[in-house]
């Protein structure tokens, strides 16, 4: 179920992300977006925690910072929380996106499109049993020499499909 616009408290949207009701609280004094009824907008609020949460992280990439030096080998505490409250940013975003229909899983995805190119092949396969008849009679042609002929040619266009990659249909979006 896609929910446009979804908000939420923030006692709610501080359990979504993994933090205390105070934790946002102090966010939204730093510029956290609330709404006029004083709820945050989840979407609005992930991607401006993302952005904001620390200054290292601004890149649109998300990736984290890189160390100082390659030298630096053990991390503070103060570091291993932050790293933390990052990642559990991060999860509730993947978890809000999901709800939203706007990530599906691999595996479900791969079944519907398997799925849906078997049922267009079994559709390619019976439109030729339907048609090379009426073909050959209105052609005065032999009927079977007409199946076999129109039987092959799907056969190998449906083979030419099959061995396409997947980004040559369209735009590949």
């Amino acid at each position: 179920m896609t929910k446009l616009n979804a908000s939420e408290t923030k006692t709610a949207f501080a359990t979504r992300v993994g933090l205390t009701k105070g934790r946002i609280s102090q966010l939204v004094a730093e510029g956290l977006p609330v709404r006029p009824d004083g709820q945050i907008d989840v979407a609005e609020g992930l991607a401006w925690i993302e952005d904001n949460l620390d200054p290292s992280r601004r890149n649109k990439g998300g990736a984290f910072a890189a160390p100082a030096s390659p030298a630096r080998v053990s991390t503070t505490l103060a570091e291993a929380k932050r790293l933390h409250e990052i990642v559990k940013v991060q999860r509730a975003k993947l978890a809000f996106e999901r709800e939203q229909g706007q990530l599906v899983e691999t595996l479900a995805a791969t079944r519907t499109v398997f799925a849906r190119a078997r049922a267009e092949r079994d559709a390619h396969m019976a439109w030729v049993q339907r048609t090379a008849p009426l073909l050959a009679a209105e052609v005065g042609a032999d009927p079977r020499a007409t199946f076999a002929a129109m039987d092959r040619m799907m056969r190998e266009h449906l083979e030419y499909l099959a061995d396409m990659p997947l980004g040559s249909f369209g735009d590949g979006a």
